[in-house]
């Protein structure tokens, strides 16, 4: 339905809202060469400057009317981080998951299908400093059941750090096109992780490492300046392979130990190439 109305504001603040424009017209090809042209709305520096957003987490108000739906409020997040930024991506299907299909319907019905160890891994390398992106190929209407999934994650205590959730805008059956039929979700990530990179200054890259469970994740984490000795490959037992060979702790449970080494902490002034970690437990690159 055509959109008559659209903003932003801040939750405390509903009735101040901060007009989007619409930028520009992004044409989006399809492989029986037609063309959908999509209107994107994008806030201009000032108008984020106005929102007065805090570092890390901001929650915010999208303010929208249709002629059918009538007015409607939908809450989201704007997260504001710093331009040193040491980013570490997730894949969450297969990667956060033990799958990629039964991942995404075994916890509608309550059955934990998550990887054992995950969540006391990515929350110590939150704790040395570096912000974890969750990205995923699942279509726009699985957004809040992902975001809710991994919020609810709970393993012996431990939880998922909070990060950002970045989904793929388009439908379900184009998605599942995509990533099933096609088999390229390189295709949105790589577009997506350019676009978040192209926030930061062009001299530094934020991408410090990357999780992933398929080929198309390692295409991905290259494509956009991640070293092979930083994207971590798991498959569905929980095994752990960088650079196509498999480590010797072969899980995220038994990394625990060897995290500070692979993640140093961004205060230190350790010199990463020379540590302990990378000077004798990764295989030599070609």
């Amino acid at each position: 339905m055509p959109v008559t109305d659209c903003g932003i504001c801040d939750v405390a603040d509903v009735g101040n809202i901060a007009k989007l424009q619409k930028s520009r017209t992004v044409n989006i090809g399809r492989r029986d060469c037609s063309v959908k042209k999509v209107n994107i709305n994008t806030p201009t520096s000032e108008q984020l400057s106005s929102l007065n957003l805090k570092e890390g987490r901001n929650t915010i108000t999208f303010c929208f009317s249709t002629p059918m739906m009538g007015k409607r409020q939908i809450d989201a997040r704007i997260f504001l981080w710093k331009w040193n930024t040491r980013i570490v991506i997730s894949d969450v299907d297969g990667t956060i998951t033990r799958s990629d299909v039964l991942g995404q319907f075994m916890p509608l019905v309550g059955i934990d299908w998550s990887q054992s160890g995950v969540a006391h891994l990515f929350s110590e390398i939150k704790e040395n400093g570096y912000q974890i992106l969750f990205l995923s190929a699942r279509a726009i209407s699985q957004a809040h059941h992902t975001r809710q999934f991994l919020l609810n994650l709970n393993q012996d205590g431990k939880v998922l750090p909070d990060g950002p959730v970045v989904i793929s805008p388009d439908g379900l059956f184009p998605s599942l096109y995509r990533e099933v039929i096609r088999r390229a979700p390189q295709e949105f990530k790589i577009a997506c992780l350019e676009d978040i990179r192209a926030l930061f200054p062009p001299d530094y890259n934020p991408f410090y490492a990357g999780f992933g469970n398929r080929d198309t994740d390692e295409i991905s984490y290259l494509k956009v300046g991640i070293a092979k000795g930083k994207i971590f490959i798991i498959n569905p037992k929980g095994e752990i392979s960088v650079n196509r060979r498999c480590l010797d702790t072969k899980s995220y449970t038994s990394l625990h130990a060897l995290v500070h080494g692979m993640f140093p902490p961004t205060e230190s002034s350790e010199q990463e190439d020379f540590n302990s970690w990378n000077f004798w437990k990764l295989p030599s690159f070609e």
